[in-house]
């Protein structure tokens, strides 16, 4: 039997380059990072409280040992052609005490970065230390951020929040006001930063911040879409204040580029089911549009999210260009492992057939199936079986853990094969590297699906008895949206969310599956993960999204406490 090379790339798991071409920024003064000067320390006059220069304030992001990136953005009408910002970091939030003080060239500021600095001052910082930071472009301050650098050596106890799925157009941003309040250091963020809609499909009754996007579309075709939905988002007063508090880890999901998103080996291109370019006969289902769209949609996560990732501009192909899985490591404590399942997933099984065929279909079940690709999988194996921290964490962005219709153990259907249900051989790969290595202390926490859930990871979940330790693997926690439509939204708006998931919001979540401990698919809000040497909790809140009140309560809805020791996860009253 003759095999193509594609066959045979695609079936060793293999990136396969087939040239195309997209537009790119190489040789142009773009890059990444921002260009600076050591020393520079100009003193401004006027605090910038408003926003008329620095007008989505600023951030930080990816912490080290010795550094963190520093984000802002200059106003395009505050612009000045030749003139270089200036930033300072300070040890005192009065900047008596400057440690580090650079001057940011001016050809860094320009359209072809839409405005935006990403400074890495990795080596000028000291470990585990608070920081205070500010810009100054001209006369004016930008307002004072707060950072953090990563601790070295011992370390008890860490504390942060963990956040995903903010749609802006259907909700407020309550939660990120109660967020910017916490006593904490760093923000988990697991994806789904924006959306790529001008109006949340199916709940356009319920739009609070409507867009009119640059192309006129529903949805995000291009760079210059992409840059105004997260301009749009970045101008919030709470997204504000959380960003300028505390420093954020971020990944990205589906909706940084469009629902569903997935590369599409065959066509070496992105795959995006519901987007026009796919399924509007104005643009033919061209590769091309799709390679654009994915290359415009990274450039823009690049430009607005403050992050540490491997840029290459002068890559044709997305797998090349940009690489943002990354692992923090948090003194002996804890080690961060941050994927990306997007860039490199396959298309998800069982949806081309006719519902009988689907029903019967078992391609779930195939290697060929990837949702991280071989060399993040193989990454992240090592990262984890090999990593001396008491604790070992994936930030990952789809349920892991199992969501199925069973009978004692028997999966009959699952419910969303966009999440891992939909990629089980190269789960089990996972947690069977992890168990087999004994790898202690495992946790995943997970975004996605807009609804809180606790529940045990094991290697056979065909295997419904949660005391069974050659079988558990660690524990998966998912925190709810910030603002995007729940479940229970959806079924509100008389939208199918299938029969599977339909039939579990009825009571039938544990009863199928009983290494699920809780699932809520009716709050908002998000959680707070604290780790300790021998233990682990994690606190969910719920807070409104519907009105225009940062105010607003904010509620615990549960506390979950965990020993790993007995593997033994708890409800706190």
């Amino acid at each position: 039997m003759s095999i193509s090379r594609r066959t045979f790339v695609q079936a060793l798991g293999l990136t396969l380059l087939t040239p195309f071409t997209v537009q790119t920024l190489a040789g142009s003064t773009s890059s990444a990072y921002a260009d600076f000067l050591l020393g520079a320390s100009p003193q401004g006059l006027t605090v910038d409280n408003q926003g008329q220069v620095f007008d989505l304030s600023v951030a930080s992001g990816d912490p080290s040992e010795t550094g963190v990136i520093l984000w802002t953005h200059i106003n395009p009408a505050s612009y000045v052609p030749g003139q270089s910002l200036f930033v300072q970091v300070a040890s005192d939030d009065a900047f008596n005490q400057i440690v580090f003080s650079a001057e940011v060239l001016a050809e860094n500021i320009n359209a072809a970065r839409d405005y935006t600095i990403n400074l890495d001052i990795e080596g000028h910082l000291s470990a585990g230390n608070r920081y205070y930071y500010r810009f100054i472009y001209g006369d004016v301050i930008s307002r004072t951020g707060r950072c953090f650098t990563l601790a070295n050596g011992e370390l008890d106890n860490i504390k942060m929040a963990v956040v995903t799925c903010q749609d802006y157009t259907t909700g407020f941003y309550n939660a990120y006001n109660h967020i910017a309040n916490e006593d904490i250091q760093f923000v988990v963020h697991l994806g789904d930063f924006i959306y790529e809609y001008a109006k949340y499909e199916g709940f356009e009754s319920q739009i609070v911040h409507p867009m009119s996007l640059p192309s006129g579309e529903k949805v995000a075709m291009d760079l210059a879409d992409y840059r105004y939905i997260y301009q749009a988002y970045r101008k919030d007063p709470n997204l504000q204040r959380a960003m300028e508090n505390h420093t954020f880890i971020i990944t990205w999901d589906d909706h940084e580029t469009a629902d569903n998103a997935y590369w599409d080996y065959e066509r070496d291109t992105l795959g995006v089911p519901h987007h026009p370019y796919t399924t509007d006969d104005r643009f033919g289902n061209n590769p091309d549009n799709l390679r654009q769209l994915r290359r415009d949609a990274q450039k823009a996560w690049i430009e607005y999210v403050p992050a540490r990732v491997k840029v290459n501009e002068s890559a044709s192909h997305a797998f090349e260009y940009l690489s943002l899985y990354r692992s923090f490591k948090f003194g002996d404590l804890l080690e961060l492992y941050m994927t990306d399942s997007r860039t490199y997933r396959t298309k998800e099984p069982c949806k081309d057939g006719s519902a009988w065929q689907n029903f019967w279909c078992t391609d779930y079940e195939k290697p060929s199936q990837t949702m991280l690709g071989h060399e993040q999988r193989d990454w992240l194996i090592n990262g984890l079986t090999t990593s001396t921290a008491k604790w070992k964490v994936w930030g990952n962005q789809t349920l892991l853990a199992q969501l199925a219709g069973t009978v004692v153990g028997i999966e009959l259907v699952y419910a969303n094969y966009d999440a891992w249900d939909g990629y089980q051989w190269e789960r089990e790969k996972i947690m069977s590297a992890v168990k087999d290595n004994n790898v202690a202390n495992f946790v995943v926490l997970t975004g996605d699906l807009h609804t809180s859930i606790t529940s045990y990871l094991k290697v056979d979940y065909g295997n419904i008895n949660n005391w069974d330790y050659a079988n558990l693997v660690g524990v998966e926690l998912m925190t709810p949206a910030i603002s995007s439509p729940n479940l229970q939204d959806t079924v509100n708006q008389n939208i199918d969310v299938g029969s599977v998931f339909k039939a579990l919001l009825n009571g039938g979540v544990q009863v199928n599956n009983p290494h699920i401990k809780d699932f809520n698919s009716a709050i908002h809000g998000y959680a707070l993960i604290e780790f300790n040497k021998n233990e682990l909790f994690w606190t969910v809140y719920n807070i409104d999204k519907k009105s225009d009140n940062p105010d607003t309560a904010k509620k615990v809805y549960k506390k979950f406490h965990y020993e790993p020791v007995d593997m033994w996860l708890t409800e706190q009253s």
